[in-house]
């Protein structure tokens, strides 16, 4: 091996790599495969005939039997599984599409009952809306929230004092955005 050039060994090492490549593939290969059936062997038949007699004296089977009665099942009350599933070929719905009750004028116009029937008690009663006063003086809702010492007056942020102009703290950092800025008081 002294005397092979680098050129050499490379080619060698390139060339074992590709053999266990192709040995790995084989090998993973031979595990996919189906294995093939093996037949399992049959019993032997053996020539000899059991001979199966029958009493014709004994007691007869039929007459010991009791008479089954079955009831057939309860159908006054019908059972109705229609409810618009289908449940056959490549659709299958679970539910049936709904559909939106239509309604004549009649049923629409008629103030004593609703359009789906049900009776109305009183009817409602016609207000002249041209004919309604409107308040003199709008009422005044009052604040809960009473600005104190110079607060903010604002629903919800009360008592919140007003402290002046914002501070700005300027942070000093080296660009590593990873670094802690400041100190942590």
């Amino acid at each position: 091996m002294k005397n092979m050039n680098p050129k050499m060994k490379k080619w060698l090492a390139v060339a074992g790599g590709l053999a266990l490549c192709v040995i790995l593939v084989v090998l993973i290969g031979q595990r996919f495969q189906t294995p093939n059936p093996v037949d399992a062997p049959l019993p032997s038949q053996s020539s000899e005939v059991s001979d199966v007699t029958v009493d014709p004296s004994g007691p007869d089977s039929t007459e010991k039997e009791k008479e089954v009665t079955v009831t057939p099942p309860d159908t006054t009350q019908p059972v109705s599984t229609d409810n618009g599933a289908v449940s056959s070929g490549t659709e299958q719905t679970i539910q049936g599409d709904v559909s939106k009750p239509e309604y004549t004028e009649e049923q629409l116009q008629d103030p004593t009952q609703k359009p789906n029937g049900e009776k109305v008690t009183e009817p409602p009663a016609a207000v002249d809306h041209d004919k309604v006063e409107q308040p003199k003086e709008t009422p005044k809702q009052e604040s809960s929230s009473k600005p104190s010492n110079g607060g903010n007056s604002i629903p919800g942020f009360d008592n919140v004092p007003n402290l002046g102009e914002n501070q700005v703290i300027e942070g000093k950092s080296d660009g590593d955005i990873n670094k802690q800025v400041g100190t942590m008081d």
